[in-house]
């Protein structure tokens, strides 16, 4: 913009004050007045402010702020609801454009004040989508103490109402923050940008005046000012989130969670193409990536579903530098985040205070390599449960091998479909001693087929191994079991079911079984086990329930190995060996005790090999209620008048046939 008219430059040079050097300098410096300086009404109190980006919260990123001098505007003006008046005047000053900001709490969040003399500053956040205020004046944060001192400088200012320039030169910097020039000014100047001559950026702000004969005046050195902002909001810093999400198909999809955003709603702001929005579940994403930031006002304490269901999230980068030092709750954090594959950006998380993990990662599908955990502090959590579930592409768990889980009570479904892990050696060094609930940890870990890494484990607080290597279908050693002190367990319930590779359970011989109740399909649908010789020592002696125990058992031929069980506080044996085809020899059982059981329904069901029940005749059924099927679709040559020492009614004989 070219300026020609001689009074504006006259108006620049004031009393005892040398020419500009530079005219044309000059009339930039004028021109760039009319967007970027503005003269602040605040009560009896005139001075200068200037729009300006200072990088933060580093050099790569820029914040729009307004800066003037704290006795310019301070505490009382920037309250809530309180409003700020700023005039700006075109180069003829004929019209001028008056600019009010509304002071709330997404204002206030990188709003600074430093009270303190020598430094008298005030930086208010603009927003200038809602300010309507599109120029700024660019910070020289790059120049040197040395390089200050004596350099030719320009201060752009409102003394006594008028818009002026005026030239001098910077006599000395005092401790790397105050700054001493020559430049004249006056009432109204206060506030105002110190400009190097050289490049015509800011490397100062005027903030008063000497009434000694040698008029110095004096100002704040901008590197100070940004370091001591910079280290005011570090925290602030470290929640600024960068975003990136990725869709198929433009359309409406989650971009946090219900309750996160429900709980969040006054603390956190969106940034979305360079508009500010209020946080939401929903938004309409684009064909392709999609960037959002994420600015977090106050601390938070809980993150509990903050992604929950966030299908799009694919690049969690920007969440490396999130102040976690103080959140107790990371449960379902990244729930069903389906297009989540790389967590490095969490590696440097500080999770030292959390106590629940409960579904942190549950149904992240994508998710292959955990190994930015691998330096997390997880020694205060206690709830561990479906961390992992669902995550059916993680093949490597080693990124967990130094996590001290001393104070976790909580495993239950820990890797539950994780189908592509092969093996849990990243497990070897844990201390588990305190865990009572390992339900379902393993369940569904279809390409799991060593277990070695559980050998040192101490699970004698243990009481629920319900499904814990449910549908593990690749392992066919548990070898890696065979120190376990199982004693205190009460449920084994379908601890092997559809482990249909498993053909040795060897690893059981010496476990200690005494306190378990239940038995409910332990080695359901083992269709490889053919030998169980290691239950032989089990003491059974409380075991209530034995149904579907070895049902599917299809290469299951000799259960001798059962011989000495104590049986006889059983209530159910319903299907027991149900599908058991090459079983041909019961005899194993002859001993057995079962006068308490009331359940005998399908016990045999589809044995198609066995023809000789005589070890049988000696049972007493007295007591039992269900026996129909109990030898449905065994050997055509089976003859039940082998139990006619049973005593049953013709038709209770009949009914086991079908």
């Amino acid at each position: 913009m070219s300026i020609n008219n001689s009074n504006i430059i006259k108006e620049a040079l004031i009393e005892n004050q040398p020419k500009p050097v530079d005219i044309e300098g000059t009339k930039l410096i004028l021109s760039q007045m009319e967007n970027c300086i503005c003269q602040i009404y605040q009560k009896e109190r005139k001075g200068t402010g200037f729009f300006s980006k200072i990088p933060f919260p580093d050099k790569n990123n820029l914040l729009n702020v307004l800066i003037t001098n704290n006795h310019i505007l301070n505490k009382e003006d920037i309250k809530n609801n309180k409003i700020i008046q700023l005039i700006m005047y075109n180069k003829e000053e004929k019209i001028k454009k008056e600019i009010k900001i509304k002071i709330d709490e997404s204002r206030k969040r990188y709003t600074y004040i430093n009270e303190n003399e020598g430094i008298d500053i005030t930086i208010i956040e603009i927003k200038p989508n809602i300010d309507n205020i599109n120029n700024f004046l660019e910070i020289d944060d790059e120049i040197l103490e040395l390089e200050c001192k004596r350099k030719s400088v320009y201060v752009l200012h409102y003394p006594k109402d008028k818009k002026l320039v005026s030239y001098g030169l910077i006599n000395d910097i005092i401790d790397n923050k105050k700054i001493n020039h020559y430049c004249n000014t006056n009432e109204g100047s206060s506030g105002s940008p110190i400009l190097s001559l050289d490049n015509y950026k800011v490397i100062g702000v005027h903030y008063g005046g000497s009434i000694s004969k040698i008029k110095i005046n004096y100002g704040t050195y901008i590197k100070y000012i940004i370091k001591e902002f910079n280290n005011k909001y570090k925290s602030e810093k470290k929640n600024n989130i960068n975003l990136k999400y990725f869709s198929n198909e433009e359309g409406i999809f989650n971009i946090f969670g219900e309750e996160f955003v429900k709980n969040n709603k006054n603390n956190i702001d969106l940034i979305i193409d360079g508009i500010e929005n209020n946080l939401v579940e929903k938004y309409k994403l684009k064909k392709g990536e999609n960037n959002i930031k994420l600015l977090i006002k106050n601390k938070i304490s809980n993150l509990e579903y903050m992604f929950n269901c966030c299908n799009c999230l694919k690049n969690i980068d920007g969440l490396k530098d999130l102040d976690t030092k103080d959140v107790n709750n990371f449960s379902y954090i990244f729930n069903g985040c389906s297009s989540l594959s790389d967590i490095n950006g969490l590696i440097n998380w500080n999770v030292s205070n959390a106590n629940n993990f409960e579904g942190m990662f549950k149904g992240c599908s994508s998710l292959s390599n955990i190994n930015g955990l691998i330096n997390w502090n997880v020694s205060n959590v206690k709830n561990f449960s479906c961390i992992f579930n669902g995550c059916s592409s993680l093949s490597d768990i080693n990124g967990l091998i130094n996590w001290r889980v001393t104070n976790a009570n909580n495993f239950e479904g820990m890797f539950k479909g994780c189908s592509s892990l092969p093996n849990i050696n990243g497990l070897i060094n844990w201390n588990v001693s305190n865990i009572n609930n390992f339900k379902d940890m393993f369940n569904g870990c279809s390409s799991l087929s060593d277990i070695n890494g559980l050998i040192n484990w101490n699970v004698s607080n243990a009481n629920n191994f319900n499904n814990i290597f449910s549908r593990c279908s690749s392992l066919s050693d548990i070898n890696g079991l065979i120190n376990w002190n199982v004693c205190n367990v009460n449920n084994f319930e379908y601890m092997f079911t559809k482990c249909s590779s498993l053909s040795n359970i060897n690893g059981l011989l010496n476990w200690n079984v005494s306190n378990a109740n239940s038995f409910l399909g332990i080695f359901y649908g083992c269709s490889s086990l053919s030998d169980i010789n290691g239950l032989k020592n089990w003491n059974v002696s409380n075991v209530k329930n034995f149904g579907r125990m070895f049902c599917g058992c299809s290469s299951l031929s000799d259960i001798n190995g059962l011989i000495s069980w104590n049986v006889s506080n059983a209530i159910s044996f319903g299907g027991m060996f149900n599908g058991c085809s090459s079983l041909s020899d019961i005899n194993g059982l002859k001993n057995w005790n079962v006068s308490n059981a009331k359940n005998f329904l399908g016990m045999f069901n589809g044995c198609l090999s066995l023809s000789d029940i005589f070890g049988l005749k000696n049972w007493n059924l007295s007591n039992a209620n269900y026996i129909e099927g109990m030898f449905c679709k065994c050997s055509s040559s089976l003859n039940l008048e082998t139990l006619q020492n049973w005593k049953l009614s013709k038709n209770k004989y009949e009914s086991m046939k079908y």
